[in-house]
């Protein structure tokens, strides 16, 4: 058994949630490490995380037999949160006790043919088949939250994710977009046995313990501004800034060179709209060979965007932990989709083990993605998440956290 595995098995107290990872690159014994950590907590449902370099049909094949009849659902990634902290080429997952939880999920696919009106009828149903086996009295709606996982090339995040959140009212809406390593190739989510592209997973989640969703960036607005002149919306590809080729734009307010621009470049001189006192950050997938970028996020003619400036990643991260068990309590577990362009900002200034002891202390499982998701905004430069506390029922003394 690997060191993560030990410390996974090693970690899971009497409560309503299980944590694990492996970074066997076998991926029959990948599983089965995945399995010994999970199991104990009797899982309504498994999520996991899993890096590109694993054959996916044969650990598809695995997860599958030893998860028979449990929920599970999951995505490829650019790198996992693991109860090590951040890990590469490895396998993330949480379970989500039946005792404490219910769970209902569905597959949506052909992602370009999705409306409003598929929505409604996809959250109507799975809000009827919950209330079923829910563990908290109606209206369940109030002990609720939605997990998204979806195909990080899709280019559909925001028309899936505005209409999922507008069926869903108050229930709030969290997840992440999948990776592939930074390849950029291809991108999967998981759901019913198979992986899937051109798709996206959905799972409703009831629960009786207390639970936070949230979304934060660390970044600082900068005076220097960049306006989209000419642009491809669908494609999430601009072709001016300023009236000139947006990568020359781009250079000239960062001070860089033309061949300095690669995924690192971008992840430390990113861009934001700012509408109020709000920025959203926008960031920049790749340069292209006619000077053209490539955004993760949605961008149109018009918009202006401010250079952003990062002041401080890890203490602005511990504030965000600070503040959810302010409001959750003892954190138990904390759902994180964490953008890959922080995980690039903690690489450049070699952050790796502070920010994993910060993950670990806080029960972090998550992933590096290409897109974060909160309610109805697909965003980029965040750590964004659930955080799950215990409950306060009294029926549930050996789970208060005491």
């Amino acid at each position: 058994m690997s060191q993560l595995s030990q410390l996974a098995v090693a970690q899971q107290p009497l409560t309503g949630v299980a944590r694990a990872g492996s970074e066997e690159a076998d991926p029959i014994l990948a599983a089965a490490e995945i399995y010994r950590a999970l199991a104990p907590c009797e899982p309504a449902c498994v999520v996991f995380y899993c890096c590109t370099r694993y054959p996916l049909a044969l650990l598809s094949r695995e997860l599958t037999r030893y998860f028979d009849g449990i929920t599970v659902i999951g995505c490829t990634s650019a790198g996992e949160i693991t109860p090590l902290g951040f890990r590469k080429h490895s396998i993330s997952a949480f379970g989500l006790s039946q005792h404490l939880f219910s769970v209902e999920s569905v597959l949506i696919e052909n992602l370009t043919t999705f409306t409003s009106d598929d929505s409604d009828s996809v959250v109507s149903c799975m809000l009827d088949n919950l209330r079923k086996k829910a563990v908290t009295p109606t209206p369940i709606e109030k002990h609720c939250f939605a997990l998204s996982l979806l195909d990080g090339l899709s280019v559909k995040e925001e028309l899936v994710i505005n209409a999922l959140s507008t069926s869903l009212h108050e229930i709030p809406l969290v997840g992440g977009s999948a990776g592939d390593d930074q390849h950029f190739v291809d991108t999967q989510v998981y759901y019913g046995g198979e992986f899937y592209s051109d798709a996206a997973v959905i799972m409703l989640v009831n629960t009786v313990c207390r639970f936070e969703v949230f979304s934060q960036h660390h970044l600082a607005p900068q005076h220097e501004k960049l306006v989209v002149t000419q642009v491809s919306p669908d494609l999430r590809v601009v072709q001016e800034f300023n009236a000139e080729p947006a990568a020359l734009e781009y250079c000239r307010i960062n001070n860089l060179k033309l061949e300095d621009l690669n995924s690192r470049t971008f992840a430390l001189h990113p861009l934001a709209v700012q509408i109020g006192d709000h920025s959203y950050i926008r960031s920049i997938q790749q340069v292209n060979d006619d000077l053209s970028l490539t955004f993760f996020c949605a961008i149109d003619s018009g918009v202006v965007l401010t250079k952003m400036t990062s002041p401080g990643l890890l203490s602005h991260t511990s504030m965000i932990f600070n503040w959810l068990e302010e409001s959750v309590g003892e954190i138990q577990l904390l759902i994180g989709f964490d953008c890959i362009h922080r995980r690039a900002e903690i690489d450049q200034f070699e952050l790796e083990a502070d920010m994993s002891k910060l993950y670990r202390e806080h029960n972090v499982i998550g992933f590096s993605t290409y897109g974060e998701q909160i309610n109805g905004l697909h965003l980029n430069h965040t750590f964004t998440g659930v955080a799950i506390g215990y409950p306060n029922d009294p029926l549930y003394p050996t789970l208060s956290g005491a």
